[in-house]
């Protein structure tokens, strides 16, 4: 009997051992398929789902492979499978705190691999668990809100918004104005962004402050002893700023060279260092809170630093801007300037296409480094061609190589040669790389979150720069054009859409949006922001990257312009 035990705990041994040493050979690939495949063999068998070490062992080899291979593309599957587990163990034991260690691994997915196709089917779960199972309604609409704002083409969208129909009003907390200003006296104010453009008249610096703060301006000449450059500073008393926030920013345009922001012992100081002295401008503004610095381009260039008092933003459609002007006291001048226009013959047609980005800035970038900037260029240049032939007009092109032009310079070019039409052409892109489709926007100042962000990432900037008078004078000018600018790209969306649907499946219509886009703001025409195709979506990059999509996607958007103007009969004398 002691031979016979010996010789099977030896063979167990080795049974043992060739064992380990198969697992220990089993590639990621094999090893998180083992894992999927034990999950999969669980949700089969309601007998076994009964019981909790079932789950337990699917949870231990999804734990183990997420554990092992964090940056393995199947980790975001593995995290969203051990969340699907624990519901399931949930569902099963009743435990307030499976459904936690749910939401858990379900939260991994949306924080870790935002870019993983599972993110929106994560946060659709966790919001379902945390309004049938863990009662936390306000936290369900967070990620339902989340969902819409993050992935509003997912297949998770109509679902969130069918689900916040279910969620109870919120309860909102109200403030007192004293209340609010006192609790921001307890804390600095802080510098949360410094941004700079300039015009023919100027340049202009803002700075971007979390609450109002107290502040000193001064300048300084040029010192040939150390032979330091002319100098204008704000020393902002107390404050602190952003982490994030750079200590030097190159401008060097105007008389401005670059921006620098140091700190001291009585707070922050912000340094513009300049080529010369000349005549600026401090304006303080509210609600956001920022400090906003004029400085002329030039010595004799008049500013002004009176803030124009504005009670409330005067209706659309009830005044124009000519009114507005009128109710500004003499002792405010504007500080606007809207460019001249020049003189164009009669009967000349003249379009300004604009590729969107160009040089320091790429734009959106799609797979195998395809860069926003250069598609968009090609196909500005095919657009300019097509409109050429087919309309015997005259096309300008904002940028015509990799160049880059400031947004507000673009619609500033179409303004001062007296162009009839502005089109900016761009390419679209989201964190869900399944999205794809073709859409056209026009200016308007709206509250829609879909085209707000997409503003957001054309702008490289936020609307809130915008001086409060400036921004009402500007969105009176939009709207002014705001009917020719939204028929315009209705034709061009319907004729791009219509065109190419002939050519390729799954061609998507995403419509026309209003949107907040710095590249159309203060133009005096009507004017059109068209975004071509996703280029983070694979199908759609390579379209992009062919030269007979572009070329279609030229004639498409021509057609559209065309049409157009035969209904506004701008083609009479073109044609004739």
């Amino acid at each position: 009997m002691s031979l016979i035990f010996r010789y099977c705990l030896l063979l167990a041994i080795v049974l043992g051992a060739c064992s380990t040493s198969i697992e220990a050979k089993q590639t990621p690939d094999g090893e998180y398929q083992a894992a999927r495949n034990a999950y999969v063999a669980l949700t089969k068998d309601a007998k076994k789902q009964q019981y909790r070490h079932h789950w337990d062992k699917v949870l231990h080899k999804l734990q183990r492979f997420a554990d092992r291979y964090p940056s393995h593309n199947k980790a975001p599957s593995a995290y969203y499978l051990l969340g699907k587990s624990c519901s399931g163990l949930h569902s099963v034991s009743h435990s307030k705190k499976d459904a936690q260690q749910a939401v858990h691994f379900f939260n991994i997915v949306t924080t870790r691999y935002a870019q993983s196709s599972l993110a929106d089917d994560s946060l659709y779960l966790q919001a379902e668990i945390e309004y049938s199972t863990l009662n936390n309604p306000d936290k369900a609409r967070q990620h339902c809100q989340q969902i819409l704002r993050q992935y509003p083409q997912g297949d998770r969208a109509k679902k969130a918004r069918l689900l916040m129909k279910k969620l109870p009003t919120p309860l909102r907390k109200t403030f007192t104005v004293e209340a609010v200003e006192q609790s921001q006296q307890l804390s600095p104010a802080r510098i949360t962004g410094i941004r700079h453009w300039t015009d023919n008249n100027h340049t202009r610096v803002v700075i971007e402050l979390n609450h109002q703060a107290q502040f000193k301006v001064n300048t300084l000449p040029p010192s040939q002893n150390d032979n330091s450059s002319a100098r204008l500073y704000i020393d902002l008393l107390g404050a602190t700023k952003a982490a994030s926030l750079a200590n030097s920013y190159p401008v060097n345009q105007g008389v401005v060279k670059k921006i620098r922001v140091g700190i001291n012992r009585k707070g922050i100081r912000v340094v513009c260092d300049l080529s010369e002295l000349t005549r600026y401008a401090v304006l303080e503004l509210q609600n956001p809170s920022r400090i906003v610095i004029d400085i002329a381009r030039e010595k004799g260039t008049v500013l002004t630093t009176n803030q124009p008092q504005l009670q409330s933003t005067p209706q659309l459609g009830q005044q124009d801007i000519t009114t507005v002007l009128a109710q500004v006291p003499k002792s405010q001048p504007m500080r606007i300037h809207l460019p001249d226009v020049a003189t164009k013959s009669k009967g000349t047609l003249r379009i300004v296409v604009d590729a969107g980005h160009g040089g320091k800035d790429p734009g959106a970038v799609g797979p195998n480094r395809l860069y926003e900037k250069d598609v968009v260029l090609k196909l500005a240049k095919k657009l300019a061609s097509r409109l050429r032939s087919s309309l015997g007009c005259e096309v300008l092109l904002t940028r015509d190589r990799d160049i880059y032009i400031p947004l507000r310079q673009r619609t500033a070019y179409a303004n001062e040669v007296d162009a009839d039409l502005f089109i900016s052409i761009h390419a679209n892109a989201s964190t869900n790389k399944k999205i794809f489709g073709i859409e056209t926007f026009y200016l308007n100042f709206s509250k829609n979150d879909k085209a707000i962000a997409v503003a957001a990432r054309e702008n490289g900037m936020s609307i809130k720069e915008m001086g409060d008078l400036e921004l009402i004078l500007f969105d009176m000018m939009a709207n002014a054009k705001i009917n020719e600018s939204s028929r315009l790209a209705t034709d061009i969306q319907t004729s791009l859409v219509t065109s190419l649907s002939k050519r390729y499946s799954d061609v998507k219509d995403m419509g026309v949006r209003q949107g907040p886009f710095h590249v159309l703001l203060g133009a005096t025409m009507p004017s059109v922001l068209v975004e071509v195709a996703f280029i983070s979506n694979k199908m759609e990059a390579k379209r992009l990257n062919s030269s007979v999509y572009r070329e279609r996607a030229a004639e498409a958007i021509a057609s559209g312009v065309k049409k157009y103007l035969r209904s506004q009969n701008l083609l009479a004398e073109v044609e004739n």
